[in-house]
């Protein structure tokens, strides 16, 4: 199972959001290397399945924003998709960029680096069982397990994919619960109440909720984080991996994150480096 925990102190390992999509055209092979190359620990991508059943690494439902073609992945063939040039539409320097598969990323990641793999499911197209198992197969065959987290907000995605292949690690990515985003607004202006009982109850709602669900890693979004979740994830021996941007890393030390996503992570990495000395 992929190692994510930090010591006490340590600087989070950096996650680069669909490679480094603030400066290359995310989730294509030139993003992925860029993040490499500019100090990113872990990568992270979407995946989702073509219409013969091939695993692609695609964001949107369709391909119209980031690509030179229309209509949904999942009604298109690999054949199709590996037409479509991925990068003209970020910068003219990127035309000819292709849609990586999941297969091209995991052969290219071997040995080098991480992945967290979030598996797209989409309410226009309904619930795809056959997602999980092209993605774990895909996984086992190129003896990246050790290597990959899947997440997804689709806690019965990530189950099928768990019962397929038990020692894959999953992070299922809590709903934003009203309750929850209220708390963590009272908490914000009245610091002291974090350690009153209903709230430390309501705050920890996620870290329940990703036990309930059978995940391995608690994956919050920024606005429910707290010392008070992360410590008693930790405690139950749980890495804490948040997909939130807009971080104060100094603060997601003191937190105890064990990871932080960054679009730039180059810049993370150097600004870091620099406040550190």
């Amino acid at each position: 199972m992929i190692e994510l925990r930090r010591a006490p102190g340590e600087f989070p390992l950096l996650v680069g959001h669909r490679g480094a999509c603030a400066v290359t055209p995310g989730n294509t092979m030139a993003s992925f290397q860029r993040a490499l190359d500019d100090g990113a620990d872990l990568i992270e991508m979407d995946v989702r399945l073509t219409a013969d059943g091939h695993v692609v690494v695609r964001h949107d439902r369709l391909v119209d924003r980031t690509s030179d073609g229309s209509g949904p992945v999942a009604e298109m063939t690999l054949e199709a998709v590996k037409r479509l040039d991925a990068g003209s539409w970020f910068d003219p320097r990127f035309a000819g960029e292709r849609v990586p598969t999941l297969a091209e990323v995991l052969t290219w990641a071997r040995g080098k680096i991480g992945l967290f793999l979030e598996l797209k499911y989409d309410p226009y197209d309904g619930f795809n069982p056959a997602l999980a198992p092209a993605v774990v197969d895909c996984v086992s065959r190129h003896d990246m397990v050790e290597q990959v987290l899947l997440i997804s907000y689709s806690d019965r995605g990530l189950a099928h994919a768990k019962s397929l292949l038990p020692e894959i690690a999953t992070g299922p990515m809590p709903r934003r619960e009203r309750s929850v985003r209220w708390t963590m607004w009272l908490v914000r202006h009245w610091p002291r109440l974090e350690n009153v009982g209903w709230v430390r109850h309501l705050l920890l709602r996620p870290l329940v909720w990703t036990q309930a669900v059978g995940g391995d890693v608690l994956t919050p979004s920024i606005e429910i984080v707290t010392s008070t979740l992360v410590q008693a994830a930790h405690a139950a021996g749980m890495p804490v991996s948040s997909g939130g941007l807009k971080w104060d890393y100094p603060q997601a030390i003191a937190m105890g994150l064990d990871t932080v996503s960054a679009n730039n992570p180059g810049l993370v990495r150097q600004l870091y480096l620099t406040q550190s000395k």
